[in-house]
């Protein structure tokens, strides 16, 4: 009803554009106007081809003409045409959303209606089928498949590579949310020969309790047609298998499994197999190919990140964004370093959600990666930094740390970060830091690259008396803005916090693979997030000028008392 109000000259022309069609079409008939039950302007009309009428209805909808009108059965339930979507019963003509302009009328689209139906009943007697603008993607042809399965390039490559004289056996993962069952290949073989295909535990495992885990088969069967499509009854499946001399199992019972029907030219038929005294014994799957085709997506720069591996103190609101991050990015070797565990007030921020609620940090980001980074090896140490632990085990994980190339201090302390810094600089270990200041008007991020720029500690003193020459802001730092201090709470949107999580992860990724020509110039920079302070605007960028490394001193030499000192010791441990 609203479109009569906004767009009267509009719908009058189409009114009089139908009662034009309809006098010099003997074909159309009952043009009758109303409303649909939404209220959207729409014409019943009857369309005859070769005596049978065809009931149908044009709606426009309240954004036309700038939104397309359709056709579609009056009847729900009919099916005119291949040309048709079974979702809605839309017809789909020669104009959709793909093509749509304000000048097609639904005078036109009566007569597209017109030319469909009518190809559809001439065209198989003379050998023409109707024209069409329907071109599917991949997200369109699968929407309608609630059994999916997902076809890796790591499976196709192995297919192209395994014997075809008898069954392989496969196992397969199958996830459930909400009506999709979505399933992949995890293993082709098995025993010492068996191929794992780096898909994530949590679905290959059946003892992670996250996905269902099959056995089955991949059976080479270059014939089908005799196969009904699709597969329901697994007796069926078996008679036509058996026949070929093509049934895994030894036995006629039923079976619980997964068959992988696959011909001479890799085409795929994924069948489930159920124990079951009534109803279906087999559903059959879509294929879905997911083949990269052997597409590059990660910048050739990233190639080093795969020798990395780099320690994260804190995986609160930055810090768990930039361990996936980085994972996605290539790094396969991580240190996970946070005393705290995951509550539901961090998920406004966190990575992390409500299926790992409970559940420590370290042990939940190290899910998080794997998941997107099946190979990667995580070691957690949940730990409290300059906190109250072992004095033995603070010195593994300081140890640990001093191993990795690079540290990332995500926990906003101060005094975190002077423990990190004096490490990093006796091991000469890049670290980079960053922190979103309170209300989320803006953030800091620095760095400290041993050989291009000075110590951890002379970095932060640069970037403190830049601050204390700039007017006073209106906000204190989000110190510590992950933890609970004195029951402070800082306020930063996940939007701020993310932004400063994907600066910092460049910042990351520059610092391991850059140090000869970085990207980034300076050691610190102040990002602006909105209208603010200094900011004069969102994405307002300051760069902190701050000390370059010194020159390296010269080899040091050991003065006469050192030597001393030195050879008494040799002689006290010299047994040991």
């Amino acid at each position: 009803m609203r479109l009569l109000v906004e767009q009267p000259i509009r719908m009058r022309a189409e009114t009089r554009g139908l009662d034009g069609l309809a006098s010099i079409s003997p074909w159309l008939t009952k043009l009758a106007w109303g409303l649909t039950e939404s209220k959207d302007v729409c014409v019943d009309f009857d369309i005859t081809v070769n005596e049978k009428v065809h009931e149908a209805v044009l709606v426009y909808p309240a954004l036309f003409p700038e939104a397309p009108a359709y056709v579609r059965p009056r009847k729900s339930d009919e099916a005119w045409s291949a040309h048709q979507y079974p979702s809605t019963g839309t017809l789909c003509l020669e104009w959709g959303p793909d093509n749509w302009h304000a000048g097609v009328t639904g005078a036109d689209l009566v007569v597209s209606t017109h030319m469909l139906l009518a190809y559809e009943k001439f065209g198989p007697a003379i050998g023409i089928t109707a024209p069409s603008r329907h071109e599917q993607t991949l997200g369109q042809r699968v929407r309608v498949e609630t059994s999916r399965f997902i076809v890796t390039q790591q499976l196709q490559s192995a297919l192209m590579a395994a014997s075809r004289e008898t069954s392989i056996a496969l196992s397969v993962g199958t996830l459930h949310r909400r009506p999709e069952f979505v399933a992949v290949a995890t293993q082709l073989g098995e025993g010492e020969a068996a191929l794992e295909f780096g898909v994530p535990k949590e679905i290959s495992d059946p003892n992670a309790f996250a996905s269902w885990v099959r056995k089955g088969f991949v059976v080479w069967c270059d014939e089908w047609a005799s196969l009904p499509n699709p597969v329901k009854d697994q007796a069926v499946l078996r008679d036509v298998l058996k026949a070929k001399g093509r049934w895994p199992w030894q036995d006629d019972e039923q079976q619980a499994g997964f068959l992988l029907l696959a011909d001479g030219q890799l085409r795929l038929r994924p069948i489930a197999l159920f124990k079951s005294a009534e109803g279906s014994t087999a559903v059959e799957y879509f294929a879905v190919d997911c083949a990269d085709k052997g597409q590059v997506r990660q910048p050739e720069r990233n190639a080093v990140l795969q020798q990395k591996r780099i320690a994260i103190v804190g995986l609160g609101s930055v810090g768990s964004k930039v361990a996936v991050s980085l994972a996605r990015s290539g790094v396969p070797r991580f240190l996970l370093i946070d005393d705290d565990f995951l509550k539901p007030s961090n998920l406004l921020r966190n990575q992390l959600d409500w299926s790992s609620m409970g559940y420590d940090k370290v042990d939940a980001v190290q899910s998080a990666i794997r998941l997107v980074h099946p190979a990667a090896d995580v070691a957690c140490r949940s730990f409290r930094f300059a906190g109250q632990e072992s004095s033995s085990y603070n010195t593994t994980v300081l140890e640990q740390i001093a191993a990795c190339d690079l540290v990332v201090d995500a926990t906003a302390s101060q005094k975190v970060f002077s423990s990190i810094a004096a490490i990093c600089t006796r091991r000469k270990v890049p670290i980079v830091w960053g922190e979103v200041f309170a209300g989320g008007i803006g953030a800091l991020m620095a760095r400290s690259l041993p050989g291009l720029d000075a110590a951890p500690l002379e970095v932060r003193k640069a970037v403190h008396e830049y601050l204390a020459g700039m007017p006073e802001a209106p906000f204190k730092h989000a110190q510590n803005y992950d933890a609970e201090v004195e029951e402070a709470v800082f306020v930063a949107g996940d939007a701020e916090v993310s932004s400063l999580a994907a600066s910092l992860t460049q910042f990351a990724i520059d610092a391991l693979i850059g140090k000869d020509a970085p990207r980034f110039p300076h050691a610190a920079y102040l990002i602006g997030f909105q209208k603010a302070w200094i900011f004069e605007a969102p994405f307002d960028t300051h760069p902190i000028a701050c000390p370059r490394a010194a020159e390296a001193p010269e080899a040091p030499t050991f003065s006469d008392e050192s030597l001393v000192a030195l050879g008494e010791l040799i002689d006290m441990f010299g047994e040991h």
